[in-house]
């Protein structure tokens, strides 16, 4: 189980959300930078229209939970994240 974090440089809440999840433990965190030529495969395959959001998936890819714009209550965010440890 991994999360998908998509954003940019430029975007205000995308840099506010790095800085909330600094440190995040819960689960491997993988990050899409959409100024980088190499990421137009994900954004398709899991039609990504708005910055930031946050994708968790399982191992095989699957999409499990999404998370669109800045995720205010970090603590909250883990224990949803937890939730699908069960």
């Amino acid at each position: 189980m991994k999360i998908l974090k998509f954003g940019a440089k430029w975007c205000g809440p995308c840099r506010v959300l790095e800085s909330k999840l600094e440190g995040f433990d819960t689960c491997e965190l993988t990050k899409f930078d959409l100024d980088e030529d190499d990421v137009d495969e994900y954004v398709a395959k899991f039609g990504i229209r708005n910055i930031p959001v946050m994708i968790l998936v399982d191992d095989e890819g699957n999409e499990l939970k999404r998370w669109v714009g800045l995720v205010r209550d970090i603590d909250e965010f883990k224990k949803e994240v937890e939730s699908f440890k069960k």
